[in-house]
């Protein structure tokens, strides 16, 4: 039996409005093992939010289930495609639907800079976790083809004030995510 984007979505109802709910980063790890779930099925995404919006170009952004305890959101990464390190403000999880993508993590330095501390290149299936306060990342699509992943957030990211770093690191600025296509 295939676990489906709407068994998921009532999986995560539940965990996030439960009396008894986890704190944020256990919260994050336990939606990161039900994703994994879903992710090993490429059609759990329906197709019209697996690809780029041929009109505006660039990156495919898609609201799939808004709740006010968590959202799931499709994102589509160009071939060469590059977000900078940056934060969530949020417990969050990623998955990977298809194709590849290389992930960095960064430590925040005293001086409001950050510092690569690992790298990964994550193949389809792969799903990391990000925690509050805690986590900032970049990510870059090292192919010619699409990469398409799944997004959890404990909060809307649309116009929510978030710091982003320059792709060395040495210069922070606070940016709000920009609407998702389908909505």
């Amino acid at each position: 039996m295939t676990y489906t984007l709407e068994q998921f979505v009532h999986d995560l109802q539940d965990l996030t409005t439960a009396s008894d709910r986890p704190a944020d980063s256990e919260l994050a790890t336990i939606v990161a093992e039900r994703l994994q779930e879903l992710v090993i099925h490429p059609d759990a995404v329906p197709a019209e939010f697996r690809q780029r919006d041929p009109q505006r170009g660039g990156r495919g952004r898609y609201m799939l289930h808004r709740a006010p305890t968590f959202n799931v959101t499709s994102i589509v990464w160009a071939p060469g495609e590059i977000a900078p390190p940056h934060n969530h403000e949020t417990w969050g999880a990623i998955g990977l639907v298809s194709n590849a993508i290389e992930e960095r993590r960064y430590e925040i330095l005293a001086d409001d800079t950050v510092r690569p501390t690992e790298h990964e290149r994550h193949r389809r299936g792969a799903v990391s976790v990000l925690i509050p306060d805690e986590d900032v990342h970049s990510m870059h699509n090292l192919t010619d083809t699409d990469t398409v992943e799944i997004h959890v957030y404990g909060k809307d990211l649309t116009g929510l004030p978030r710091k982003q770093w320059s792709l060395e690191g040495d210069t922070m600025r606070t940016f709000q995510s920009s609407k998702y296509f389908n909505c």
